[in-house]
């Protein structure tokens, strides 16, 4: 009676190679997911303040049905200006510009749009450009302003400019800088929107890089030309709401509904809203703007039948925070040119053009 042998196939070199790859990327997966969850836990230990009028001292103002936190600087006697700051900013990241604004007798106002600042954030998650807008309106509403000069940064800029365009008698002048608008991508990214859209993962995507204080003197200098600038004052400044309850929840919300949602209906997004708005417009722009490049700007002008560019060297996407003592008198000479003069923009400012 014949045996059967088995002959063992030796294993490939290929066969191990494939072994290793599968483990190697079992191993990464597993990674990830702890220190997705680690940074979740940390957010949600830290994140203890409540939003609105009962949880960090300041001054507040019901405006479209929510405590809006703001700050205000200057006599409110004086020609009132409306700051709307840019992604994880709020009000007090305009003080440098602020002071020397409300020492020329500007009144200048600056809200903290939620989700970001101190403010209550909507029970229905709506951070899209027309939802942020209308509690603009509603926040100048509430203060008595009929009339103002508004001014928005980076993203920021899209709601601001959403309020121009629904409501432009109401404007009496408009600046953007470094408008972050995504003219070129308004349908934004529905996979991108998805994964932040996820209760638990959006949380835990969105605890590590976003609203991670560690990563907040990285995310400045990544914004801004000169290193120096961003010392730990200034990180500190950026990082106090991060202790609201639920911040890193409701940043996920609005990077799905907002950064990269569908605003391709938007007013902002139609390119006749740009061509039919009358109103005088600055745009102030940081030549080395790596966040949005200078032609952006260039082409946000072209749109506009009454804007002029204001280009300032050595600035990346901050130039409030960069440079402002420029920024202060940009400001001061476009606003103050509302004293019935006919041309739409005083010679100072036009010489600063580029």
């Amino acid at each position: 009676m014949q045996q059967s042998i088995a002959i063992k196939r030796p294993v490939t070199i290929l066969s191990r190679l494939r072994r290793f790859a599968g483990l190697s990327a079992a191993t990464i997966l597993v990674v990830i997911g702890a220190a997705l969850a680690w940074y979740s836990l940390a957010a949600f230990l830290r994140e203890t303040v409540e939003p609105g009028r009962h949880g960090h001292p300041g001054t507040y103002i019901e405006a479209a049905g929510l405590d809006i936190h703001y700050k205000s600087w200057g006599p409110p006697t004086g020609t009132p200006i409306l700051l709307i700051h840019g992604t994880l900013a709020w009000s007090d990241t305009w003080y440098e510009i602020a002071d020397r604004l409300a020492k020329r007798g500007f009144y200048v106002i600056a809200p903290d749009l939620p989700p970001f600042g101190f403010s209550e954030r909507p029970g229905d998650g709506d951070y899209s450009r027309k939802a942020q807008a209308g509690l603009i309106l509603g926040f100048a509403d509430s203060l008595g302003l009929r009339t103002f000069v508004l001014a928005g940064h980076s993203f920021g800029a899209g709601a601001t400019l959403e309020a121009a365009f629904a409501a432009p008698d109401r404007i009496e002048r408009l600046l953007l800088l470094d408008a972050a608008l995504g003219l070129d991508n308004p349908a934004g990214s529905s996979m991108i929107a998805s994964l932040f859209g996820a209760p638990v993962l959006g949380r835990a995507l969105t605890a590590s890089p976003f609203t991670n204080p560690l990563m907040t003197s990285k995310g400045l200098r990544d914004f801004i030309y000169d290193d120096r600038i961003v010392d730990a004052k200034r990180i500190a400044l950026y990082q106090q709401p991060f202790v609201l309850t639920n911040t890193s929840s409701e940043t996920a919300k609005w990077l799905a509904g907002a950064l990269y949602a569908d605003e391709s209906r938007s007013l902002a997004a139609d390119p006749a809203n740009y061509a039919k708005f009358d109103r005088p417009v600055v745009l102030v722009w940081g030549r080395q703007d790596s966040v949005t490049p200078l032609a952006q700007g260039e082409h946000i002008r072209s749109l506009l039948p009454r804007a002029t560019l204001v280009v300032l060297d050595h600035v990346n996407h901050i130039p409030h925070v960069e440079k402002p003592e420029e920024v202060a008198d940009i400001i001061a000479e476009f606003a103050g040119s509302l004293g019935g003069q006919e041309t739409p923009l005083p010679q100072a400012l036009l010489r600063r053009t580029h």
